[in-house]
């Protein structure tokens, strides 16, 4: 029983830092684009998103 758990927590350890890893790329990625000028103006962006719903029956 004792080895089944070493061994989830190793997966669970491999699997957290691939995530990590995942997460860190796509953050560079965003972190990139941003600098290339890429992407909107998050003032412009959540007007447009307000202006949809405002009247929306919810």
């Amino acid at each position: 029983m004792e080895v089944a758990v070493k061994a989830d927590r190793v997966n669970y350890s491999t699997v957290m830092e691939e995530n990590q890893k995942e997460v860190r790329r796509m953050v560079m990625e965003s972190y990139q684009d941003m600098l290339d000028g890429k992407g909107r103006d998050y003032k412009e962006f959540f007007s447009e998103l307000e202006s949809r719903y405002k009247n929306a029956n919810v």
